[in-house]
């Protein structure tokens, strides 16, 4: 990939409407009340594999409502080339985000609470390598297309860029159902938002994804054979 596009740190223009893009979140959370309901009535379907394709399937209507509809091509979503520096900007903010939520995570255990729930299960259901494909790999990229390459740019030409980030964030904290990280998983929501106001481009907030699921997914699967620290604190 080349990484040394232009910055952008301007409006980005897509052609789908706030309509169409209002649409698509109805859509969204329609598909995940379905595979919810999917995974009660069919709980032998094997999980891993489950995890792939139900986060694919997320993006049946940015297709229809954003490529088909208009005939436009994925690079609209911002799968573009992006600057090093806004990668670089990226892990600063990142890294900032990581110490409020150990924090965050020291105040919620002064009452007993988690800010994740125990993810430590999911690697007794299902196969670890496609645990790890769809939370690493799959649901950074397919989230980052969602929320940030059509909510975010298709709001932005009627709210602007920070309204946007906001609303977007919000919906990406909502749609996680997680109640006790619905403050974390916004804040991350903003940083990607703003990574791609900066960059044009969502790889910088894919990448960051991808590492925080990897180190929080990789800490869950440690803890569970081997019993060492939970770090899914950072998973999202």
């Amino acid at each position: 990939m080349d990484v040394h596009g232009n910055a952008y740190a301007s409006a980005i223009l897509v052609p789908w409407s706030v309509r169409d893009t209002w649409v698509g979140v109805g859509a969204l959370f329609v598909l995940l009340i379905t595979i919810m309901i999917l995974t009660i009535l069919l709980p032998d379907l094997g999980l891993g594999l489950f995890l792939i394709l139900g986060e694919l399937i997320f993006l049946l209507p940015v297709w229809v409502l954003g490529i088909k509809k208009y005939n436009a091509s994925w690079n609209t979503l911002g799968l573009r080339p992006f600057r090093l520096s806004s990668l670089a900007v990226g892990f600063g903010l990142m890294a900032l985000s990581w110490g409020f939520n150990l924090g965050y995570a020291l105040f919620l255990g002064l009452y007993g609470l988690q800010v994740q729930p125990d993810f430590t299960p999911l690697f007794e259901v299902a196969s670890p390598m496609l645990v790890f494909i769809g939370g690493v790999l799959v649901a950074p990229l397919v989230e980052e297309i969602i929320f940030r390459g059509f909510i975010f740019a298709g709001l932005q030409g009627r709210l602007g860029w920070k309204k946007s980030a906001l609303t977007s964030a919000g919906l990406f904290a909502l749609i996680h159902f997680q109640l006790t990280a619905i403050i974390p998983i916004f804040i991350l929501g903003l940083i990607f938002a703003y990574l791609y106001h900066l960059s044009g481009s969502i790889w910088p907030a894919v990448l960051l994804h991808m590492s925080t699921n990897a180190l929080g997914l990789g800490a869950v699967y440690f803890a569970a054979e081997f019993g060492v620290l939970d770090l899914s604190v950072f998973l999202h």
